[in-house]
């Protein structure tokens, strides 16, 4: 193929390496062959690559489309990281941050153009995108375009209409968790020209699936902890949980560490980073953590809480053992959280006079009259709004959710966002400002010296760094930036904790129109539908756990792993035989050699010599080896 050269080249020269994983090469191939391409890769298995390598080969503009602010964000600092330029657009930006970008480029300077899906229903903007020299579109976590999927979203229904300006450019699709039905509604909806579907089985060997009834969820935690060893995740259903855990386990001599999405950027990256190097042993986190992140030794990952659905997690317990080696994805529960999660599953479908109330009072508050507040992008106070108007925050955010999921709004729970600076003021007039006003001077040089790129987009700053460099308070900064936004020097975006709320549609009047719900009964049975698989996962005595999960992916031509909770269970009942005993000697070796003595010690309820009596018969017949040190291993 002509572009082997190119492909191999990239590779080495941005990631350092010399090989590709299995069937990212074939996946890359399709993709410059011009076929519509879809990949299915587990967690883990280097999705982004699929994209990005073919985006250099290609050459122009790669337009990725996907769904989360937070990924976006980690997947253009890493590509910048390496020397590829990269910009995000999200909902979450104002029209002149978005304006600068696209101009940036349009003048051929950006290689890879993160896209929100909500950015791609507004045919303004897709007429600017038709001006970018655009080579290659990606859709990310593609199963959010079917119905069929954990996570839908319908904005994605409408990348399709990308084809209307980009006809040659062909479209990969990748996402880590599908059924068929999902497959086959992703390359339908995107309107695949060809069929290439490319899905690497989502069995991991090493992976050691358990599930633990447990009345002391804390304990047991710990000893997992110390029994497994290495880098693990702990991952809980909210915010306030992580913290509690995470201090709970440093009184328990465990560093450990906590992530959530309203944690602030800049220290989110600080945890990030001192787990990903064992400063910290354990992330405590909710579902916001681990998008993005190949950190190749986890060896643990405990659900604290049963999680929604089987895809999201396959996806989060694929994120142990990435290196190959063994490692633990363990459910911790006991039949309070199984009635917990029909409970939730009931908060998460609110009533239709719910969802109308909830509409009513979103607009009340920000005071948009009936057929305004199309593309508003405003921050959301949950506990603001209902406390005004006499609503469960519960209701109201699981409200949200469903009028998203039907295209009203859109909620993007980025969390905790640093404030930005870009300098609007010509070089010439800000001379001559600092010198009329020079209560502003130091600041300004401040600002100057700290960042690049200020008079060219938008700046993440850090007031409390700035105000240092400035030799100024905190809360001065803050007041003197909002003064040179006020006075046209800088345009200036403060920082917030809060999550956006961005209206997609204008308002409606309830008197005269009713809310579509035409999504809500198929999306709430599918709900309820993967809550069921969750229970059955949870409670199965007798089916192995990671043949559960593959044949929930459509995946049914495997044998048990041997290593899951059923499969011990099972092979213990038959310690009495020899053949069951041969069976429990190799699937301890099958991973990882053992010396003879280590060996007999997993074995204490057996007799030594009738132990060694078997091991001898297996290395006399060719199936175990061992060497001068007295280490067996099984024969490869």
């Amino acid at each position: 193929m002509e572009h082997t050269q190119d492909i191999h080249f990239y590779l080495k020269k941005y990631w350092g390496y010399d090989s590709y994983r299995p069937l990212q090469q074939t996946i890359i191939e399709s993709v410059l062959n011009n076929q519509d391409t879809l990949a299915l890769l587990p967690t883990g298995g280097g999705k982004s690559l699929c994209f990005q390598i073919p985006g250099l080969v290609i050459g122009g503009t790669c337009l990725v489309i996907s769904p989360l602010i937070a990924l976006m964000n980690d997947q253009v600092q890493n590509l910048k990281s390496k020397g590829i330029s990269a910009i995000a657009i999200t909902s979450a930006m104002n029209h002149k941050e978005i304006d600068i970008a696209l101009n940036n480029a349009a003048y051929g300077h950006v290689q890879f153009l993160y896209v929100s899906p909500e950015r791609i229903e507004q045919e303004t903007f897709r007429e600017k995108l038709s001006y970018l020299p655009i080579g290659l579109i990606a859709v990310d976590e593609a199963h959010c375009i079917s119905q069929w999927g954990y996570d839908f979203r319908p904005s994605y229904l409408n990348i399709a209409e990308l084809r209307e300006y980009f006809p040659s450019i062909n479209m990969i699709a990748v996402t880590a968790s599908a059924i068929k039905e999902v497959v086959e509604d992703i390359q339908l909806k995107l309107k695949f020209k060809n069929q290439q579907v490319f899905r690497q089985s989502f069995e991991r060997k090493n992976i050691r699936y358990v599930v633990q009834f447990e009345e002391n969820k804390y304990d047991r935690l710990l000893k997992i902890i110390h029994n497994v060893g290495g880098s693990g995740i702990v991952y809980v259903r909210n915010r306030k949980k992580t913290e509690e855990i995470s201090h709970w386990l440093v009184q328990n001599q465990i560093t450990s560490s906590f992530y959530h999405a309203g944690i602030n950027s800049a220290d989110r990256a600080q945890k990030q980073q001192l787990w990903i190097k064992n400063t910290s042993q354990v992330m405590v986190a909710t579902n916001a953590f681990g998008m993005g992140i190949d950190k190749p030794d986890v060896r643990f990952v405990v659900h604290l809480d049963l999680p929604e659905s089987l895809e999201a997690y396959f996806q989060e317990a694929g994120r142990a053992g990435r290196d190959g080696k063994p490692a633990y994805s363990v459910i911790l529960c006991h039949q309070n959280d199984l009635n917990l999660l029909q409970e939730i599953f009931e908060k998460n479908t609110p009533s239709i006079e719910e969802i109308k109330q909830s509409y009513q009072a979103i607009f009340n508050y920000y005071q948009i009259p009936v057929e305004s507040g199309e593309g508003l992008s405003v921050n959301f106070d949950i506990d603001e709004v209902t406390r005004n108007y006499n609503l469960k925050p519960i209701t109201l955010f699981n409200a949200i959710k469903c009028l998203e999921k039907e295209g009203y709004f859109s909620f993007l729970d980025s969390g905790y966002e640093l404030s930005k600076v870009m300098v609007i003021m010509r070089k010439d007039d800000l001379y001559n400002f600092q010198i009329k006003f020079s209560k502003y001077e130091p600041l300004i040089k401040a600002l100057l010296r700290s960042y690049g790129g200020l008079y060219e987009q938008y700046v993440y700053v850090k007031e409390k760094d700035l105000a240092f460099r400035a030799k100024i308070s905190e809360h001065e900064c803050r007041i003197q930036l909002d003064n040179l936004n006020k006075q046209g020097v800088i345009a200036f975006i403060p920082q917030s904790s809060l999550p956006k709320l961005v209206f997609l549609q204008n308002r409606i009047n309830l008197k005269f129109e009713q809310i579509k719900l035409v999504n809500y009964p198929v999306l709430k049975e599918k709900a309820l539908n993967r809550i069921k698989s969750v229970k059955k996962y949870i409670t199965e005595k007798h089916i192995c756990r990671s043949r559960l999960l593959l044949s929930y992916f459509n995946e049914t031509d495997f044998e048990d792993c041997h290593f899951c909770d059923v499969c011990v269970e099972k092979y213990k009942r038959n310690l009495n035989t020899d053949e069951g005993l041969i069976e429990n000697i190799k699937i301890e070796l099958t991973y990882q050699a053992l010396t003879l003595q280590e060996l007999i010690s997993k074995f204490q309820t057996i007799n030594t010599s009738r132990l060694n009596e078997l091991i001898n018969q297996l290395i006399d017949n060719g199936i175990l080896t061992i060497d001068s040190t007295k280490t067996i291993q099984l024969k490869k």
